[in-house]
């Protein structure tokens, strides 16, 4: 008689009833969703910061092509497609429309030395586009290379630093202007607007 007692006490207390196995699971099932909340909102915000650590870098290798070119930049006018002579930097592209255009030195030929080329900065459908033209002089037919660097830009602009030589390096509100002066000028700001970064700007030293 005693040895069955025994038994069946054992048996009850080595098993869970329905009702603990429910709030067991029922617990298990809340933190699960809580932690599974957590660990999204975590890949959220990296893919997030991921996407604008991209985006900065890609506004980073804009401004650092364009201070190479502006560093060596050449004050060499050229021949439109229909003749007519362009400015060795203007602020109204071949297109006519605004942004910049100018001649720089240090593109490598075949024979590995330094020649020039001609580049343009303009907005189109909200985006940074850049053309390369494969010659300086042009005829009608020439066809420019066609780069998107940026989506979501609302506006390019360009201001002028011409001062006398002996200032040249020295930026004050004063000399700042809309047009440039090739006998004079000595630097230049470029300002991108973006729908998500606000103006975000470079000055840039101009050497004759």
């Amino acid at each position: 008689m005693k040895r069955r007692n025994f038994y069946i006490t054992f048996k009850q207390a080595a098993g869970f009833t329905l009702l603990e196995l429910m709030v067991a699971i029922s617990i298990f099932a809340v933190v699960s969703l809580l932690t599974m909340g957590g660990l999204s909102n975590i890949l959220e915000t990296q893919a997030h910061a991921e996407k604008s650590l991209q985006r900065l870098s890609r506004f980073q290798m804009v401004f650092a092509v364009m201070s190479r070119e502006l560093r060596q930049l050449s004050m060499r006018p050229v021949r439109g497609e229909y003749g007519s002579l362009m400015d060795s930097i203007s602020i109204e592209t071949s297109d006519g429309v605004d942004g910049i255009e100018y001649t720089h030195q240090g593109r490598f030929t075949l024979g590995n030395t330094l020649s020039v080329q001609r580049v343009t900065y303009y907005i189109e459908d909200d985006q940074l586009v850049k053309k390369v033209w494969p010659v300086l002089d042009r005829v009608e037919d020439t066809q420019p290379v066609k780069q998107i660097l940026l989506e979501g830009i609302k506006d390019l602009s360009i201001e002028f630093y011409s001062v006398p030589a002996e200032e040249s390096g020295v930026y004050n509100a004063d000399g700042w202007n809309s047009s440039p002066d090739d006998s004079s000028l000595t630097g230049l700001k470029v300002t991108i607007s973006s729908t998500d970064y606000g103006d975000i700007y470079r000055i840039y030293h101009v050497a004759q």
